[in-house]
């Protein structure tokens, strides 16, 4: 996308479909909220987020019956922003796209954006420009040929046997879920010595995220209610303080009493960790990359972005769907350790509308990544989301009296009439036309019948003179080089009525 801007001009050069169809979802809700006012970009913005909405992967029945109604309110506020020229059919045609996603489907299995990409790998076979047809047809034959082959040869690396680029392995088969958390690490290996606060709370984050240890979970808080019956409030931080060595003793009691739930993931996982870990500038995860913001500063990707649920609102702000968190703030000092299995990309677009140490949080879908599996879906767009639920489309309609219809670019009086005033006026106007165009259509209608009076006319007589002056013989009419009608006898006259002169009449 920043290849086909012209930074002299100030103009997008080149645009694709689908690099509008990014424009629409991704960059223009984030945009234009810092050149318009309020009234104006949340209506954008709640028009681009129907389309997210319409572009998921599962669509809801019950999301585009809400959003079909939600979309004649959008239309009218865009009626009070734009001018009437901007209302085409294009714009009609929006309202019809929800019952259409209910009767057809969901709309990425039937976009054109497949079919296109495949064109232009048609294209791409193309060697000699004089005949594009005969290169395309022959390379689709060598392709198909390869294709085939390929899946007969297992000791050679082809495009069916190459493993994933993000390829982090074959997680193994654990009896606690917490083991089968697992990454691939990548570059150079460091180490780091942990303090004991940094180490404790790791060890009950990772206690407190495995769901087969909740029976002791809920057992130590009771312990804790009995003890701390007068002083509840202080129950949840005692039991973040006290639960990892309160689980080792129990668990180790068990064990030597030969308990046959102690198992050796249980054992391991009750005991204390190091105090020195591994560090790595990137791993992967779930086939998602990762790397860390200091690697992230010198490449033009970005990948270390990991999405953040836990945010006070000092430094996340979510409005209009658009969820805006401050990178230079840190919140939640005393929580920031999560599962490898937990973490989920997500990218950062900068935010205008609120300064520089601010950003737009961008949720993606990744290929690798499947909800439900199926080997005949293979083209899947990155931008979509999983779920048209996963957005509420909500048309604030506001105070509508408050809007000021007023141009910035010239002198105009604002409106300010009724609109009751504005209706009548118009609609004494297009009573006034039409029957101007009723008076135009009633005169041409006239003058059409009476030329083609006057051509019947002509040609019923000229027809008339000639079989009264020629009633003995058999005559061929000719009008325009064409026979009107003929008989194959033996005295045949053909005359030309284009040669007939007007005198003669």
């Amino acid at each position: 996308m920043s290849k086909k801007v012209a930074q002299n001009d100030s103009r997008l050069l080149g645009l694709k479909s689908h690099d509008c169809h990014v424009i629409m979802q991704r960059l223009l809700p984030v945009g234009c909220r810092s050149l318009v006012t309020k009234n104006i970009w949340s209506t954008i913005v709640e028009l681009c987020t129907f389309f997210k909405q319409l572009c998921a992967s599962t669509v809801n029945i019950s999301d585009m019956v809400e959003a079909q109604k939600q979309l004649v309110l959008i239309l009218c506020k865009l009626e009070r922003i734009f001018p009437p020229a901007f209302f085409d059919i294009m714009i009609h045609l929006v309202l019809h796209l929800p019952e259409e996603a209910i009767l057809g489907g969901p709309v990425h299995m039937r976009w054109m954006y497949p079919f296109e990409r495949y064109l232009k790998r048609l294209k791409d076979y193309v060697r000699n420009a004089a005949k594009p047809e005969g290169s395309i047809a022959e390379g689709y034959v060598v392709d198909e040929a390869l294709t085939f082959c390929s899946r007969y040869f297992d000791d050679v690396e082809t495009r069916f046997n190459r493993p994933d680029r993000n390829d982090d392995g074959i997680h193994p088969t654990r009896q606690l879920s917490v083991f089968e958390s697992q990454c691939k690490p990548l570059g150079k290996q460091s180490y780091v010595e942990l303090d004991n606060n940094d180490r404790d709370k790791a060890e009950f984050y990772i206690l407190n995220n495995s769901p087969e240890l909740e029976p002791y979970l809920n057992e130590h808080k009771q312990e804790l209610h009995v003890r701390l019956r007068e002083d509840c409030l202080n129950i949840n931080e005692v039991h973040r303080t006290e639960f990892a060595g309160w689980f080792f003793e129990k668990i180790y009691a068990m064990h030597r009493m030969q308990a046959p739930e102690v198992t050796t993931e249980l054992l391991s996982l009750s005991s204390k960790t190091n105090m020195v870990v591994s560090s790595y500038p990137a791993c992967i995860v779930n086939g998602v990359r990762f790397v860390t913001h200091d690697r992230d500063v010198r490449l033009r990707t970005q990948n270390s972005g990991v999405s953040w649920f836990k945010c006070d609102s000092k430094h996340m702000v979510t409005e209009n769907n658009i969820t805006s968190i401050d990178i230079n703030g840190e919140a939640y000092k005393d929580d920031q350790f999560i599962l490898a299995s937990q973490a989920k990309q997500v990218f950062y677009v900068a935010d205008p509308s609120r300064g520089p140490n601010w950003c737009v949080v961008q949720h993606v879908k990744h290929r690798s990544i499947w909800d439900i599996t199926d080997d005949g879906l293979s083209d899947i767009d990155l931008l979509q989301h999983n779920s048209s639920s996963n957005f509420t489309l909500f048309v604030d309609l506001g105070n509508l009296q408050e809007i000021n219809l007023l141009r910035h670019d010239q002198d105009v009086i604002p409106i300010v009439q009724p609109v009751t005033n504005a209706l009548r006026h118009k609609s004494t106007k297009m009573k006034k036309q039409m029957r101007r165009m009723t008076l135009i259509r009633k005169k041409m209608t006239m003058i059409v019948v009476t030329m083609l009076a006057i051509q019947i006319r002509r040609y019923i007589l000229c027809i008339h003179y000639y079989i009264v002056q020629n009633v003995s013989h058999n005559i061929v009419f000719v009008y325009n080089n064409e026979f009107m009608f003929s008989k194959q006898i033996e005295n045949l006259h053909i005359i030309n009525i284009n040669n007939i002169k007007r005198n003669k009449f």
